[in-house]
């Protein structure tokens, strides 16, 4: 737990560097714009489709027949819709710093702090750009797939936060780690802090739903995993030395 916190308090720290904060803003805006865009094209259908779908449900009908609101089906689906925003824009935003953020992050935090490591190349860029598409498939049909658990009260939230917390370990391990780690050492890695980069990016994931985080969560997340994975190379090697 406590390489976890270690790691976010130095990628919250570099955040004040000014090199560094010009990067924050650029992937959650071009993700923002994206989502808005999306959202102006497909709104009307979407929330047409959806109401219909809510409309149809027993359970719903129940509901609107108790509460007396005539319109519990629309504001259902506006909720949805927006709780759906979130982890689909932090997807976008997630793939944006991994395909144009994370290398200048990897540049800066690896020539300030970890000069002295290695380089053993154990990924490639087109391994990276590949690990981030498959995983960006994955996410979005599991996500798909477990829209129909959130009707229970409390998934809306807590699914799309383990996706999220996946997606982290899932992209950035591997970003971090392309140049430095041989595949042996990538491996390891993954065996040997599975839990705690799970567990980092779940708080990552948290995050992204309070006020205006948003914009700040893609670059910490890249800098959070870059300290985490470098320390925990630095880390293996000593020991094998």
């Amino acid at each position: 737990m406590n390489s976890i916190f270690n790691a976010l308090r130095q990628s919250v720290t570099a955040l004040f560097k000014f090199h560094m904060f010009l990067l924050v803003l650029v992937p959650p805006l071009l993700s923002f714009l994206g989502m808005l865009f999306v959202v102006i094209l497909y709104w009307a259908p979407v929330m047409t489709a959806m109401t219909g779908f809510f409309s149809a449900l027993s359970l719903f009908q129940w509901l609107q027949a108790v509460t007396g609101l005539a319109d519990f089906a629309y504001w259902t689906s506006i909720v949805f819709l927006f709780l759906m925003f979130i982890p689909m824009g932090y997807l976008l935003a997630i793939l944006l710093t991994s395909l144009l953020a994370m290398p200048l992050v990897l540049k800066w935090v690896g020539s300030a702090d970890f000069k002295h490591l290695q380089k053993k190349r154990g990924g490639t860029v087109v391994g990276s750009v590949w690990n981030t598409l498959f995983a960006t498939v994955i996410y979005i049909a599991v996500f798909i797939g477990t829209l129909p658990l959130w009707l229970i009260p409390g998934l809306q939230i807590a699914v799309p936060l383990c996706l999220a917390a996946w997606l982290n370990k899932k992209v950035f391990v591997y970003d971090v780690l392309q140049d430095y780690a041989s595949r042996e050492e990538y491996q390891e890695i993954l065996k040997q802090h599975g839990r705690p980069l799970y567990g980092m990016g779940l708080l990552l994931g948290l995050t992204s739903y309070i006020p205006l985080a948003f914009f700040f969560v893609p670059v910490v997340s890249a800098l959070s995993y870059t300290y985490y994975g470098l320390k925990a190379l630095e880390e293996l090697r000593n020991k094998q030395v």
